[in-house]
């Protein structure tokens, strides 16, 4: 309850202010949960859960970037994909603001994990997604006309001239000819596949992308031409992004707000700036230490966590991260701590967010 009373509070008590009007909340995540079953014998019995998933709340609101980071395996890809339900979850709330299912066209909230089929395909003109991996995302046997017809031809749009000229609209926005049309994706380059599947992507003029580390397979210099036509698309078509990634200095050029995940859980949501300058969870303070610093004369110390990363199936009692923190006390060993606003719009979970006196990034 104290992790949702504080979400609320935020959300009904803040506004972002862009161009002279009021964003409202386009996503809000309540308490999602995916517990994968772990099988096992002959009769394939199930004798556990990995809790892939474990209680995750947050918000995107309109126009905005949510960055989502974390280690290897902390759920950051499954939260996504549960989000926009590639993935049913195991419990939870995901509510959506659109107009598709008014009858007076006023935007209103629905319950994306209540609707049926029909429902969830008219829905999906709204959301959709850019996957990590440019290679096995996209069909070797389409071309990349039939690549971005397809979710075209899925409601319906697909046919005759205007769908033509769509596909060499979406072409030239993310920077490719429309003589590329009849190529497939073996004759690209990484960066190209990738501007592919950012084009099947905006297909249906979406509202919501979730961003599954999409520049994590491209070489460096590459990254940062596909960040730039990201934010550069945001700004032409009105997007909104939860951003999948692990590069902290991708998400803090990309991310208007920044959450961090540990084994299933959201552990610290604040601002990007406040994140990087002033952590208050032990865990982003370790992340930070990572961040390279662009001042050779500048001397940093890196801080390297001792123990192994906590198991989902089996995570230890209290706080997930007391194993490996510098800061346990017993109350961590012992009693899990709940998402709480400390200061505005900045959530964190640990028992003493307020005493720490934490190093970010300068």
């Amino acid at each position: 309850m104290g992790q949702l009373s504080a979400i609320h509070r935020v959300r009904n008590g803040a506004k972002m202010t862009q161009q002279g009007g009021d964003k409202e909340i386009l996503l809000e995540v309540k308490e999602l949960k995916k517990h994968f079953p772990i099988q096992r014998g002959l009769l394939r019995r199930t004798v556990g859960y990995v809790k892939a998933v474990d209680g995750v709340s947050f918000y995107i609101k309109e126009g905005e970037t949510l960055g989502l980071v974390g280690e290897s395996g902390c759920g950051k890809t499954t939260t996504g994909r549960c989000v926009i339900r590639l993935i049913e979850p195991t419990a939870g709330s995901v509510h959506f603001r659109t107009s598709l299912f008014s009858s007076n066209g006023e935007p209103q909230m629905v319950d994306v994990l209540s609707l049926g089929p029909k429902e969830m395909k008219t829905l999906r003109q709204e959301i959709a997604m850019i996957f990590q991996d440019p290679v096995g995302s996209l069909n070797p046997r389409m071309s990349v006309a039939d690549i971005i017809r397809e979710p075209l031809l899925v409601h319906g749009r697909g046919k005759g001239p205007e769908a033509d000229a769509r596909i060499v609209e979406l072409l030239e926005a993310v920077g490719l000819r429309p003589e590329h049309m009849g190529r497939y994706p073996h004759e690209f380059s990484g960066g190209q596949r990738q501007r592919i599947g950012i084009a099947r992507a905006l297909a249906l003029n979406p509202r919501l992308i979730v961003c599954d580390e999409p520049v994590s397979a491209l070489d460096v210099s590459i990254q940062a031409q596909t960040l730039n036509l990201l934010q550069d698309l945001q700004a032409e078509f009105h997007l909104t992004y939860l951003f999948v990634a692990h590069d902290l200095s991708v998400v803090e050029h990309i991310s208007d707000r920044v959450a961090v995940m540990y084994v299933g859980k959201l552990v610290e949501m604040a601002e990007t700036e406040e994140l990087f300058i002033h952590p208050k969870h032990p865990y982003t303070e370790a992340l930070m230490s990572a961040v390279p610093k662009p001042d050779p004369r500048r001397e940093t110390k890196r801080i390297l966590l001792g123990g192994e990363v906590a198991n989902p199936a089996k995570p230890p009692p209290g706080c997930y991260f007391h194993p490996r923190c510098r800061y346990v006390q017993e109350r961590c060993k012992s009693e899990g701590p709940v998402l709480r606003e400390i200061t505005p719009e900045h959530f964190v979970s640990c028992h003493f967010a307020e005493e720490l006196q934490l190093s970010g990034v300068v």
